[in-house]
């Protein structure tokens, strides 16, 4: 299964470098050091290529490849035929995407059908750099760079749908080709690969939660009126004056298309499903989890829970991994909390800051954050100094120096980074403390009401003798 997109680079550094210095892309970032004459086209067309050839990704250049021209001087030969066809500006290039799925593809096989895409799609007119990139535990893409310029004729390349509709075709064809699994034509309208993945890999999105939500009203409604008067009463809003239907969530305010949603959550489907159940069926209820293991191994009234921040914070984390990983079982604690749900990252970069230095309380958040403040000063003017040297040392047309000097700047940079995302971690551990701890009290009430259930529902037992 693979997945492909293609957008144009315009401009000096662009969207582009803001992908690149994305720490959840990349490990390290390659310094491209160009001539005071360079223009921006040509920087931009640099960094570009230095991101998608750069070693740590790419196993030291083992998966690079140049399709008519060089990869040493594949800047210089794009730039080249630019300026022998009087084109340098505007579109500098169109980078590519070619994405497999996890664990499906060697590192040659994915090379190999790289070079094959862009051999067939681009080969004949214009210079194509690919690379394999093998950042990431067994996710392994491709990425093209193609001049906008074409060397045999001087015709300028324009993306439109049709080439990214024949790049999708090439790519699912040579995947078959490799026995590899390929994206069908979804039933579903309107699905980004995104959300089918999350869906394949039961993730919870916005729209597991409508469609449980739907799944459970048509099931105990027996006119489409009564349908959404229970849609209503969990927050939902319905607009049928476009010209397609919409549904709104109450933690959303965005409208969604109901017809996106699949083939059975159109208001018409829906009517069609709500007057089948006017016919005898058995009620199928999903199994609910064991009210005294929801979150953790563990009694939810303990009062160790709710000792420190830490320990409440953690058995939040735990218990939400619990939810995303059996959405099915427990529905109404994801209506409870979807907007949790949707920052949950968030918090296990919470957890983990807490973790990792020893933090239980509000004194101990606000002693780490000054530590970070005074870490940052000392950065920062050590900084400072190293790129007072840098000028010296270019002055002094000094390099060996200057490599050195950029090394260190490089690596001060990036714990200035760390510590900045550190602070604002801190800040949003003290911010949100108060909404934390009141989550886990709705949990634990959510907890007591499930064990009056179930008390309630075995008195019939109790009382027959």
């Amino acid at each position: 299964m693979a997945v492909t997109s293609l957008w144009r680079v315009k401009g000096y550094v662009g969207k582009v470098i803001l992908y690149v210095m994305n720490e959840r892309k990349t490990k390290e970032q390659k310094i491209i050091e160009t001539g005071n004459d360079d223009s921006k086209e040509e920087c931009a067309l640099a960094d570009l290529i230095s991101y998608a050839t750069r070693n740590d990704a790419t196993e030291k250049e083992k998966y690079v490849t140049g399709i008519n021209c060089s990869v040493e001087t594949a800047r210089e030969e794009m730039m080249k035929t630019k300026k022998a066809h009087h084109k340098e500006h505007g579109t500098v290039a169109y980078h590519g995407y070619q994405s497999f799925a996890e664990g499906e593809v060697t590192p040659d096989a994915a090379h190999e059908i790289g070079v094959r895409l862009a051999q067939e799609l681009w080969g004949k007119k214009y210079e194509v750099i690919v690379a394999t990139h093998l950042d990431k535990d067994s996710h392994i893409h491709n990425h093209f760079v193609i001049n906008t310029v074409s060397f045999a004729d001087g015709v300028k390349f324009h993306r439109t749908n049709k080439d990214y509709y024949q790049m999708r075709e090439v790519s699912d064809r040579l995947c078959r080709e490799y026995g590899l699994s390929v994206i069908e034509k979804p039933q579903e309208h309107g699905k980004h690969y995104a959300q089918w993945s999350a869906e394949k890999n039961g993730e919870v999105t916005k729209d597991t939660v409508i469609k449980n939500d739907i799944d459970e009203c048509v099931e105990f409604s027996f006119t489409v009126k009564q349908f959404y008067t229970e849609m209503e009463k969990r927050g939902y809003r319905f607009n049928f004056d476009r010209k397609y239907a919409v549904i709104f969530h109450p933690a959303y305010p965005k409208a969604r298309r109901m017809k996106t949603l699949g083939d059975d959550y159109t208001p018409e489907a829906i009517a069609r499903r709500i007057s089948r159940n006017m016919r005898p069926r058995r009620l199928m209820i999903p199994p609910q989890d064991d009210p005294e293991k929801l979150f953790f191994d563990g009694n939810i009234n303990d009062p160790e829970i709710f000792s420190n921040y830490r320990s409440i914070l953690v058995h939040f984390v735990c218990g939400f991994t619990v939810i995303r990983q059996r959405p099915d079982e427990n529905r109404e604690l994801i209506r409870t909390f979807s907007e949790e749900l949707r920052i949950f990252n968030r918090r296990v970069e919470e957890q983990n800051l807490m973790l990792d230095h020893d933090l239980y309380t509000d004194d101990d958040i606000e002693k780490y954050k000054a530590e970070l403040q005074a870490e940052l000063k000392e950065v920062e003017e050590a900084r400072r100094v190293l790129r007072n040297s840098l000028k010296r040392a270019v002055r002094a047309e000094n390099e060996d120096e200057q490599i050195e000097l950029r090394s260190d700047i490089s690596l001060l940079t990036k714990r200035m980074e760390k510590i900045r995302k550190e602070t604002r971690i801190c800040d949003r551990l003290l911010a949100d403390k108060p909404v934390i701890e009141n989550n886990m009290e709705k949990v634990k009430e959510y907890t007591e009401k499930l064990k009056g259930k179930e008390k309630t529902g075995n008195e019939h037992i109790r009382g027959r003798g």
